[in-house]
């Protein structure tokens, strides 16, 4: 039998608020389960799923041709992506008590995200899928700046079909290059949005997985899969046994969440627009919130690939520099600083749209 996520925490006392409507028929469990699964678990050892043929085509075509030819392929492509996430109210944070059968307790650990609060959103549109080095490189050529990813070992861990990393103003400059392309109000996702997109409507998911459920090896990467999926982006010339793998692997290949959208809780952190502040949520606006004015932290959702299920979570906030100024210790001990350098933070932009957006536009 799979052994249930449940962390035994105080008990509160909440006010429920209604959700908005469900936009799917799949619905969040009562009680959701994770699998263990190990480097000896039988499961773990059947064929790799893989990225299709016809995302890794559109994603690798992007990478031919002139750059206004690049820019009218990613332009349709991005409308193409779009996932609109219809309006509604929802308990933005960790909403274990409201729950967990017979009032239990909350499913994460920490003070940032509790209790849930009540939000309304407008209606908007998000990136079904976290933005590639292919994207990325577009938007670098079109506006005559260095690759992202370049910062750190000439490049060495970049691949055209995995997330891009980069720090939060190259995010941000990506998002609304896009919008000035397609004349749409395209941003990074508030934080707010992010969390509602990955719980299908602001429903209770605790996973954005197709199930709410958290299956490793099925709809998220186990520990062996994530390792061979990372791709060899660097061969030593002086010996070829010595190679380089990217720290994340293509995008899209684990089924979406129940509104489409891939790799919400896996394969990278995703830069938001909000500034963090872990005591945001006892005064936040309920319509729209965009987070504090000023801070010195951005807030980032998702997770890297491992690491524990409850951070892996819809409900955990995280938060970095938005530069990346950390300091680096590379592999012969030597220390290297930013901007950029981390290749983990990543981002997948939103449209500020009510109604669907024309994927003729």
């Amino acid at each position: 039998m799979k052994p249930r996520y449940i962390l035994t925490c105080a008990f509160v006392n909440v006010l429920f608020a209604s959700l908005a409507i469900g936009q799917t028929t799949v619905k969040p469990p009562k009680m959701p389960a994770f699998n263990n699964v190990t480097d000896d678990t039988p499961y773990d050892d059947k064929p790799l799923p893989q990225q299709s043929v016809a995302l890794k085509t559109e994603l690798m075509n992007l990478t031919e041709g002139t750059v206004s030819e690049r820019i009218v392929k990613l332009k349709a492509k991005v409308l193409k992506d779009l996932v609109y996430v219809k309006g509604g109210t929802f308990m933005m944070g960790d909403f274990g008590p409201l729950w967990i059968p017979g009032g239990g307790g909350y499913y994460t650990t920490g003070f940032d995200n509790k209790p849930p609060h009540k939000v309304t959103l407008t209606g908007f549109s998000i990136m079904r899928y976290k933005a590639t080095y292919a994207e990325l490189d577009v938007f670098s050529d079109a506006t005559g700046q260095p690759r992202a990813g370049m910062d750190w070992k000439n490049g060495r861990y970049r691949h055209p079909l995995i997330p891009a990393g980069m720090y939060w103003q190259r995010a941000k400059d990506y998002c609304t290059w896009l919008g000035e392309q397609m004349k749409l109000p395209v941003d990074l996702p508030t934080e707010a949005q992010w969390e509602y997109a990955a719980r299908s409507g602001g429903q209770f998911f605790i996973w954005a997985t197709d199930n709410g459920n958290l299956d490793r090896g099925r709809n998220i990467a186990s520990y062996k899969q994530a390792d061979a999926f990372e791709p060899i982006t660097w061969v030593s010339p002086d010996d070829p046994e010595t190679v380089a793998h990217a720290g994340t692997y293509p995008v899209g290949i684990y089924p979406p969440n129940p509104i489409g959208l891939y790799d919400m809780n896996a394969n990278g952190v995703e830069w938001l627009q909000d500034w963090y502040d872990p005591e945001y949520y006892s005064h936040s606006p309920e319509r729209d919130p965009r987070g504090p004015a000023t801070g010195s932290e951005r807030v980032l959702r998702g997770q890297r690939n491992g690491g524990s299920y409850e951070r892996a979570t819809n409900v955990r906030r995280k938060s970095r520099d938005p530069m990346l100024l950390g300091q680096q210790i590379d592999y012969r001990g030597e220390q290297s600083y930013g901007p950029g350098i981390n290749i983990e933070e990543t981002v997948r932009c939103a449209v500020n749209l009510e109604r669907p957006v024309n994927t003729t536009h």
